[in-house]
């Protein structure tokens, strides 16, 4: 990669201080910045690195006239260096449009312009692919599923039969996307299989992690809002519903029927019940076990979960457990 200041700038917005022509090879952390390098400095805390880094120009969130080293100074230094390294990302990993010999088409699927189909990936009859998809090698698509534009699907990602999956999705590695919920009838001891003859629907900006399940409804819809992000390893049982902008952090875990609501926050190896409702806005602390419904705006952590108020009192007592059993022993001694 080769930029100069002043394109980086048209990419970000900001403003110039210094030579907009110096020319940028690579992007890098204050501490492992060379020369060449463009980093960028959040906020004053950063500044006692910035000027011993080697790095060739900053993105700063103030003129620092002590660096004497050329600066676009914005408003957000992180998220106008994302924008640069959103576009350095799609440079590096762009794949070339077009179908690998070895991948396998059906003649009923329908593909879009500028497509790129990796090798040995599957795409069934009636598959829909949008423009400008990309398909990882080792990947399958089912029968009937759709992909809107610029979806990128990484390698050995299955997409089961009737997936609806909506623009600019990314799904990582070795996904599974509208596999068999979890249901059966117990019946004279045995376990007797319910069909699940629903569909999953993913909406716009939805961004799935590595190794992750979201299993298809019984009868109707699972449903994953716009904008939401789940991290690696969780796990969405059938018939869940997640609002717009919902994140699951790693090893997150919701039962079949629950109904999470938009701008939720679920942190690290939650579980949430069958058929809980998540309120709006909520925040869910990590390793808590949700087992029953929570208004919008909580904040809870624990198993149960429970206000994180309380749970911190309950963590602080738990610590001095062993200085009152010590009391309590030397009381009884010193009664009887």
């Amino acid at each position: 990669m080769e930029y100069t200041l002043n394109k980086i700038q048209s990419i970000i917005g900001g403003k110039i201080i210094g030579d907009g022509n110096t020319l940028i090879s690579g992007v890098a952390s204050v501490e492992f910045a060379k020369e060449g390098s463009i980093t960028f400095i959040k906020d004053d805390t950063l500044i006692p690195q910035a000027m011993k880094s080697m790095a060739s120009a900053f993105v700063v969130h103030r003129e620092i006239q002590a660096l004497i080293k050329p600066q676009i100074v914005t408003e957000n230094p992180f998220l106008a260096f994302a924008k640069f390294l959103d576009v350095i990302a799609r440079e590096k990993y762009m794949r070339p449009a077009g179908i690998h010999p070895t991948a396998i088409i059906s003649k009923e699927a329908v593909i879009g312009k500028g497509v790129s189909v990796g090798a040995y990936a599957v795409i069934d009859d009636h598959a829909n692919i949008g423009n400008n998809v990309t398909i990882y090698p080792h990947t399958f698509i089912g029968k009937e599923s759709r992909i809107g534009d610029d979806s990128v699907i990484y390698a050995g990602v299955s997409i089961r039969e009737n997936v609806i999956i909506g623009k600019r999705a990314i799904i990582h590695c070795n996904s599974v996307i509208g596999d068999d919920g979890f249901g059966y009838l117990q019946v004279k001891g045995r376990h007797v299989k319910i069909p699940q003859v629903g569909i999953v629907e993913i909406g716009d900006d939805v961004e799935i992690g590595a190794v992750v399940t979201i299993c298809r409804a019984a009868l109707d819809k699972t449903i994953i809002g716009n904008g939401v992000k789940i991290d690696n390893h969780s796990h969405v049982a059938h018939n869940v519903t997640i609002g717009d902008n919902t994140m699951l952090i790693a090893y997150a875990k919701i039962a079949g029927s629950a109904k999470i609501g938009k701008n939720v926050m679920i942190a690290e190896d939650v579980g949430v019940t069958d058929h809980a409702t998540i309120g709006d806005n909520c925040i869910i602390g990590g390793g808590s076990n949700v087992y029953k419904s929570l208004e919008p705006g909580s904040v809870v952590w624990g198993s149960p979960a429970k206000s994180i108020n309380e749970e911190k009192r309950i963590q602080v007592l738990i610590k001095k457990l062993p200085e009152m059993y010590n009391a309590i022993r030397k009381f009884i001694k010193t009664s009887q």
